[in-house]
C-alpha cells in the first residue's frame, strides 16, 4: 500500500509540474500576441510617405519620409473615440503642425485594416496596415510627372506641372508675349476635399489652382485655374 501511495504522490507532482509548464507557455504565447507590431503605410499628396506603428493595442507614433528631406517622427497620444466608435490619436509634425490619426477598424487592428491620417493644411490620406519586421517608412516611389493644359479667355495658355504628388508650378505662354512662370504653394483643401494651390502671375496677380481629382491626379484628371480679373479655365492632365 505504501508503494502505491508513493506512486500516486509522484504522479500528482508530475501532473502539477506539467500544468505549471503549460501555464507558462500559454502566458508566453499571450504576451507575444499582445506585443504584435503592425505597420500602417500611406502617403500624403505633398509627397511625405508615412508608417504608423501599432504596438501593444495602440498606435504609438508615425514615421515620415520624403525624398530630399530628413526623416521625421510624430509621437501619438490617444485623444478620444468618435461617434462611429473609431479611436482617435493626435500628435504634431515638427512640433508645429497638427496630426490626427483615426483608427478606421474601430480598435480591431489587423493586417488589411485601414487608418485615416490628417495633417493640417496637407489634407487627409488613407493607409493600410500589415506585418513587418521593421518600422521604417516605405521607400518613396519614383516621382510621377504629369502636365495639365488649359487656356484662359484672354489667350494665355497654361501648363500646370504635377510632380512628386503635388502641383509645383504653372508655365504660361501667349503669342507675342514672353513666357511666364507661377510657382505654387499648397493652401489646404476646400469643402469638397480638393487640394488648393496658390501663387502669382508676374509677382502681382493672384493665381489659384484647384485639383478637381481630390488629390488622385492621373492622366485625364482635371484642374481649375483662376487668375484675378481673368476668370477661371479648366485644364486636362496628361503624362
Amino acid at each position: 500500500m505504501s508503494i502505491g501511495l508513493k506512486n500516486l504522490q509522484g504522479c500528482t507532482t508530475a501532473l502539477a509540474t506539467g500544468l505549471i509548464t503549460l501555464g507558462v507557455l500559454v502566458v508566453d504565447q499571450q504576451s507575444a500576441h499582445a506585443a504584435q507590431q503592425l505597420f500602417c503605410n500611406g502617403s500624403m499628396n505633398n509627397g511625405w510617405a508615412y508608417t504608423a506603428e501599432f504596438l501593444d493595442g495602440r498606435f504609438t507614433q508615425i514615421r515620415w519620409q520624403r525624398s530630399g528631406q530628413p526623416p521625421q517622427t510624430t509621437n501619438l497620444t490617444f485623444s478620444n473615440t468618435n461617434a462611429q466608435g473609431q479611436p482617435i490619436y493626435t500628435g504634431a509634425f515638427q512640433a508645429a503642425t497638427t496630426v490626427t490619426l483615426t483608427d478606421l477598424s474601430g480598435g480591431n487592428v489587423n493586417p488589411g485594416s485601414q487608418i485615416s491620417v490628417s495633417v493640417e493644411e496637407w489634407g487627409t490620406s488613407t493607409g493600410t496596415c500589415g506585418l513587418s519586421s521593421g518600422g521604417s517608412a516605405p521607400s518613396p516611389q519614383p516621382p510621377q510627372q504629369l502636365f495639365c493644359d488649359g487656356r484662359m479667355n484672354n489667350g494665355w495658355a497654361y501648363t500646370a506641372e504635377y510632380t512628386d504628388r503635388r502641383f509645383s508650378l504653372i508655365r504660361w505662354q501667349r503669342s507675342g508675349q514672353p513666357p511666364q512662370t507661377t510657382n505654387l504653394s499648397s493652401s489646404g483643401t476646400n469643402a469638397q476635399g480638393q487640394p488648393i494651390y496658390r501663387g502669382s502671375f508676374q509677382a502681382a496677380t493672384a493665381v489659384t489652382l484647384i485639383d478637381l481629382s481630390g488629390g488622385n491626379v492621373q492622366p485625364g484628371s482635371e484642374v481649375s485655374v483662376g487668375v484675378e480679373e481673368w476668370g477661371w479655365a479648366r485644364g486636362r492632365c496628361r503624362s
